[in-house]
């Protein structure tokens, strides 16, 4: 079985485990665009029906556990169809942007009704937006295989407000060898953020032991 191959959860139908197979194989930005272009319309089945992914639902209750006004402004980070902003508005969580480099991906998530604006953005490129500009943050889903890498987390820390709060989650298997790590320990130092909530956690429902960090740093 090839690396690849180890990555994808059991029991997945083969046309979820080819759309994953190109996710975790993504090289450049094009590459990217491309599977969302195609895998837009039918990604909450794969992820929802096919995988039993928890993770939107898991992040947005972190948020919402560190972060008490729910009319205060949150940016759903790789928003990606809106399952984590709609877990958000779940918990009562009213002022929702997304942002996102697939516009296909964003056009689903804005018929879920839940989000404000949507900010059409690379991770790997400086972000065009002002500084201090959010309440929270949450990310879900973007930082694993063939994604982004721990570079982006300074430019993303930078659009909160002093103490405002970061939920996200990062695959286990990435968060070591993309920097995620050896990054957050160095902001923390820094004095840029501090460690609010840290630990190990399931990315599916019926995966057998926890692969996937979930946290909360607050920036400073």
């Amino acid at each position: 079985m090839g690396s690849t191959e180890k990555k994808i959860p059991q029991g997945v139908s083969v046309e979820a485990a080819k759309l994953l197979e190109r996710a975790y194989g993504l090289e450049n930005n094009e590459q990217s665009r491309a599977l969302y272009r195609d895998w837009a319309e039918t990604y909450d089945q794969t992820m929802l029906q096919g995988l039993n992914y928890q993770s939107p639902a898991t992040v947005a209750e972190l948020l919402a556990r560190h972060m008490e006004n729910r009319h205060a402004a949150v940016l759903d980070v790789g928003c990606g169809t809106g399952l984590a902003g709609q877990s958000l508005a779940g918990h009562g969580f009213t002022v929702i942007d997304g942002l996102d480099v697939s516009p296909e991906m964003m056009e689903v998530a804005a018929r879920r009704g839940v989000y404000r604006n949507f900010v059409h953005a690379d991770l790997h490129a400086p972000l065009a937006v002002a500084s201090a500009s959010y309440d929270g943050a949450l990310g879900c889903g973007i930082f694993t295989h063939g994604h982004v890498d721990a570079r982006c987390l300074d430019g993303l820390f930078r659009l909160l407000k002093p103490g405002a709060p970061f939920a996200f989650t990062v695959k286990l298997e990435v968060f070591e060898p993309l920097g995620f790590k050896d990054t957050l320990a160095t902001l923390v130092v820094r004095g840029r953020i501090r460690e609010v909530f840290f630990t190990h956690d399931r990315h599916y429902s019926t995966s057998t032991q926890p692969d996937g960090v979930f946290c909360v740093y607050a920036a400073a």
